[in-house]
């Protein structure tokens, strides 16, 4: 029988997983919606960072068509609904299991204390951090009302840069806290 703190983490990580999963079916829907109204454009390849400049600027004038504005319309509320909430979830799980798995485990050799919890727990962070610039890039970006200067000229690049980085930082999190979640499960508290 788990004692109360143990059932207060429970609760928290089945919340927040679940609020996740929540923002991840509503985006996967509307994102389905966005393709068909964009004509087969694969809007993942914007989420994943694996877009090119010339990819980012052929979505904006596609989306300026009048024909289009379902797909814009659509793109707008992806960003402003579950990118605005799913971001912060993903990163309090990240932070919250990061907290309750990492000071029982080792890395590098040495214990998780101190200075080395501290970079671990900025993981999440700086994932959150990419994640709403990405987001806040893209709703000046792609907006239908005509973006200052700097952002048309800097957007097709840093727009994947960012969601690179995003998603760099989000699987090192992940990886991190399957590591300490395996090493704790196996009862080892290191793999060498």
């Amino acid at each position: 029988m788990p004692d109360a703190g143990e059932r207060g983490f429970l609760f928290r990580i089945r919340l927040l997983a679940g609020i996740c999963l929540a923002c991840l079916l509503l985006a996967a829907w509307i994102a389905w919606q966005f393709v068909q109204a964009a004509n087969g454009f694969p809007i993942w390849s914007l989420v994943f960072g694996t877009a090119t400049p010339a990819d980012i600027a052929f979505l904006r004038d596609m989306l300026l068509l009048p024909e289009r504005r379902e797909a814009a319309v659509l793109l707008f509320w992806l960003y402003a609904g579950p990118d605005l909430i799913l971001p912060a979830c993903l990163a309090a799980l990240g932070l919250v299991s990061m907290r309750r798995l990492a000071p029982c485990g080792t890395l590098f050799g040495r214990p998780v204390r101190g200075g080395l919890l501290t970079a671990l727990l900025a993981l999440p962070c700086i994932y959150v951090v990419a994640d709403y610039a990405e987001n806040a890039l893209s709703l000046a970006y792609f907006s239908t009302a005509a973006p200052p200067r700097p952002v048309m000229e800097h957007a097709p690049v840093l727009l994947p840069w960012l969601g690179s980085v995003k998603m760099a930082f989000f699987l090192v999190s992940a990886l991190t806290i399957m590591r300490f979640w395996l090493l704790r499960r196996l009862g080892e508290s290191d793999v060498g």
